[in-house]
C-alpha cells in the first residue's frame, strides 16, 4: 500500500483513538489484512474502502479496550512527527477543527458517534456512506453527528499561527521559570483549567484545578521545587503549542497548551511515561 493511504489510516485511527502506537498498529494490521484479502477488482473508489476498512478495525479495537479502566483521568498520547500527517487537507484543518483538544473531547463519544464525527467532519463522507459503512440508518447518522456535535461544542482553542502560539508558549515557559506569578495569571484566560494523566504510574493532578490563581500558584510549585532543573523544548502537538519538559535529558512530562484571545484557556499535562516514548533523546 502507498505511503499516504498509511497516513490516510493513522490519521483516521488517531482521531478514533487518540493513541500514537495504537494507531501505528492500526495501519500495521490494515496493511496485513489487505494483503490477505485484496482490495476486489470491482471497487472503484480505493481510498473509501480504506476507510471504511480502518472504520470497522478502529470500532472494534474501541470495544476492546475499555479506558474507564484507566487510573484517573486520561488525555490523548502526543506526537509531533511530521511522518503522520495527511497527505491532504482534510475537512478537520480547513474548518481549523483538527487539534489536541478535540481529541481529548473524543473520548466523551461512543464509538460510534466517534466514527461518524470523523467521517463526516474529517472526511466529508455523506450520511448514505457513512450508514452504509457503520450499518446504521441514515437518519440514525445525522442523530449521531448531532450528539456527538454537541458533547465537543465547548471546544476552547481557537487556531492562530504557529508563531504567535509558539510565542504565548514560550511567554508562559519564561514566566514559570522566573516566578513572575501576575504575569503568569495576566497570561490566563478567566476559565483556565489543568488537566494531568499520570496513567497511575506517576503523581499526577487528581482532579482539574481551575482558577487563574489556583493554576499559576500550582506551576510555580511544581517548577519552583529546588530538586527539579528542568529544561524546556517548545513544539506543536496537534496545531496546539505544546512544551516538552526533561529532566537530566529525560523527559518527565508533556504541556499541550490551549488557547483563545491569545491567551491560555486550558493546559493538559501528559505525565504518564507509556505516552511520552516517542520524546526519548
Amino acid at each position: 500500500m502507498s505511503n499516504d493511504f498509511d497516513k490516510l489510516i493513522f490519521s483516521f485511527a488517531y482521531n478514533m483513538t487518540g493513541d500514537y502506537e495504537t494507531s501505528k498498529d492500526v495501519v500495521q494490521d490494515i496493511n496485513l489484512k489487505l494483503l490477505e484479502t485484496p482490495i476486489p477488482d470491482n471497487i472503484t473508489d480505493i481510498k473509501n474502502y480504506i476507510i471504511r476498512t480502518t472504520v470497522n478495525h478502529c470500532i472494534n479495537n474501541l470495544k476492546r479496550q475499555k479506558k474507564m479502566q484507566y487510573a484517573g483521568t486520561w488525555l490523548p498520547e502526543p506526537f509531533t512527527s511530521d511522518n503522520e500527517k495527511m497527505p491532504e487537507q482534510t475537512k478537520f484543518e480547513r474548518n481549523n477543527l483538527l487539534c489536541y483538544e478535540l481529541a481529548f473531547l473524543m473520548e466523551q463519544l461512543s464509538s460510534t458517534e466517534r466514527a461518524v464525527f470523523v467521517l463526516r467532519e474529517a472526511f466529508d463522507f455523506n450520511h448514505k456512506d457513512i450508514a452504509e459503512a457503520l450499518g446504521v440508518s441514515t437518519d440514525n447518522s445525522r442523530q449521531l453527528l448531532k450528539r456527538a456535535k454537541e458533547k465537543v461544542a465547548n471546544r476552547k482553542h481557537k487556531t492562530i499561527s504557529n508563531e504567535q502560539s509558539l510565542e504565548i508558549a514560550k511567554q508562559f515557559v519564561n514566566y514559570i521559570s522566573e516566578g513572575k506569578l501576575q504575569d503568569l495569571i495576566d497570561l490566563f484566560n478567566e476559565d483556565i483549567s489543568i488537566i494531568g494523566d499520570g496513567g497511575g504510574k506517576v503523581p499526577s493532578i487528581v482532579q482539574t484545578l481551575f482558577g487563574k490563581e489556583n493554576v499559576a500558584l500550582f506551576l510555580l510549585r511544581i517548577f519552583g521545587n529546588k530538586h527539579f532543573t528542568p529544561t524546556f523544548q517548545l513544539t506543536n502537538i496537534l496545531s496546539q503549542p505544546a512544551i516538552l519538559v526533561y529532566n537530566n535529558s529525560q523527559c518527565v512530562f508533556v504541556q499541550v497548551l490551549s488557547l483563545n484571545d491569545n491567551k491560555i484557556s486550558q493546559v493538559f499535562a501528559v505525565l504518564n511515561p507509556d505516552k511520552l516514548m516517542a520524546f526519548k533523546k
